[in-house]
């Protein structure tokens, strides 16, 4: 089957229509994700900031394994839980690194 003239049919107006609305929308999700994207790669350096500086404060607040009134209270758990803090920022800092250069060489892997 031919057309002779399918630049003026309705039906390439139709698929010309829809395609451009397609492209719309994807360019609107795209800008929002790069937006949500350099958001999210801002926050992993301030939340690391932040990391550091509550796994310290928790550290110090804990006081130690031969402290007799942190042991009452839980230190040595408190203690656990800044490792914890500390691991999960690690991980944030790979991410931060892999997010920030996605094509590393390969002695970075």
């Amino acid at each position: 089957m031919s057309f002779v003239k399918l630049d003026d049919s309705p039906m390439f107006k139709k698929q010309l229509e829809y395609l451009e609305e397609s492209t719309e929308l994807l360019r609107d999700r795209s800008q929002r994700l790069y937006k949500e994207c350099r958001k999210y790669t801002k926050g992993l350096g301030e939340d690391y900031d932040g990391d550091i500086a509550f796994s310290s404060a928790l550290e110090t607040f804990g006081g130690g394994h031969n402290n007799p009134v942190s042991i009452a209270f839980g230190g040595p758990v408190m203690t656990k839980f800044t490792i914890a803090l500390r691991e999960i920022k690690t991980y944030k800092e790979v991410l931060g690194i892999r997010v920030a250069n996605p094509n590393p060489s390969p002695q970075e892997r």
